[in-house]
């Protein structure tokens, strides 16, 4: 049945042209499923946000990445974080890991020495992923290289959900802390920093536990790079 069903929707989608294409990736598979609809604007989807944030301030040495799994617990992908049972779809209050992101103290997590807590707003993401199905959904279309790439609109926004959670904090990892323009655009200026985004040079792909960062977002910060790494 579900084969009849798979061969029904490939013949249905094959007959449909559409001008924005919406990818989803359901269920922990990987084969994408093409959408009509547009990236919803109300929407939070997990490879676009969700993953980045996690990996750069929960899957990180010392925590839970695939190495030193931190309470047996390793949260660098969809399969990882949803297997840990820390996360219970459409039910934010029932999730354990916006229990931990909201402590105090030593219960708080990411822990202060570690990149510190997260912001309200990337809270408020997490959970609204968790009561829209905690989903491992991803979208295409909402990066843009035709615009002008500035730091506070375009190059900022970036590093603080993929890069601060590593790089923040008493403790920021490789000693480089990343959380103002004038940190951020030291490592424009003389290469490291596109090195890095790229793994050229000799140097490691970063964000750290995951394959890098889309395409269009590497796109939009060399634009800014190349402009001069300016504090627009």
């Amino acid at each position: 049945m579900f084969v009849s069903i798979v061969i029904i929707l490939s013949i249905y989608l094959v007959g449909c042209k559409h001008d924005i294409p919406f990818t989803e990736i359901i269920d922990g598979g990987t084969d994408p499923i093409m959408n009509p609809d547009p990236c919803d604007p109300d929407s939070v989807y997990f490879q676009n946000t969700i993953l980045p944030l996690i990996n750069s301030s929960c899957a990180q040495t010392g925590c839970h990445d695939a190495i030193t799994q931190e309470k047996d617990m390793i949260l660098d992908s969809y399969t990882h974080i949803m297997s840990a049972g820390i996360i219970d779809p459409f039910n934010p209050g029932n999730s354990d890991i916006i229990d931990v992101l909201q402590e105090s103290g030593e219960d708080l997590m990411p822990p202060s020495d570690n990149g510190g807590p997260l912001s309200n707003d990337q809270i408020n993401l997490i959970a609204e992923w968790i009561s829209e199905g905690a989903q491992n959904n991803s979208c295409m279309a909402d990066c843009d290289t035709s615009i002008t790439s500035t730091f506070s609109a375009v190059v900022s926004p970036i590093i603080e959900n993929s890069c601060q959670g590593c790089h923040s904090g008493s403790s920021p990892s490789g000693n480089l802390s990343l959380t103002n323009y004038a940190q951020i655009s030291a490592i424009a200026l003389n290469g490291s920093l596109m090195n890095s985004l790229l793994g050229n040079n000799g140097a490691a792909l970063m964000p750290q536990n995951s394959s890098g960062l889309p395409e269009c977002q590497i796109t939009q910060i060399q634009k800014w790079v190349n402009a001069g790494a300016q504090n627009d």
